[in-house]
């Protein structure tokens, strides 16, 4: 059986630690203990500016009600 957890957050587009755009994942209240002290980012396409990062996350904000994580 699985074991769900769900919880709201939020994308953010910042600098990476080598200085490029990455969309990282913000959760609000420590929804999801599992990824307490964990940091979700997704890495983007060479080229990608950083403001076309924060315009991607805005619209992926605009559709998202929140964040699930399954596990077995």
């Amino acid at each position: 059986m699985a074991n769900n957890e769900r919880g709201a957050c939020r994308l953010v587009a910042v600098a990476g630690q080598d200085g490029k755009p990455v969309i990282r994942v913000e959760l609000f209240h420590q929804t999801v203990p599992f990824l307490a002290n964990t940091t979700l980012e997704f890495e983007l396409l060479g080229g990608t500016t950083l403001q076309q990062a924060k315009t991607l996350a805005e619209s992926i904000n605009d559709r998202i009600v929140g964040l699930a994580v399954v596990r077995p």
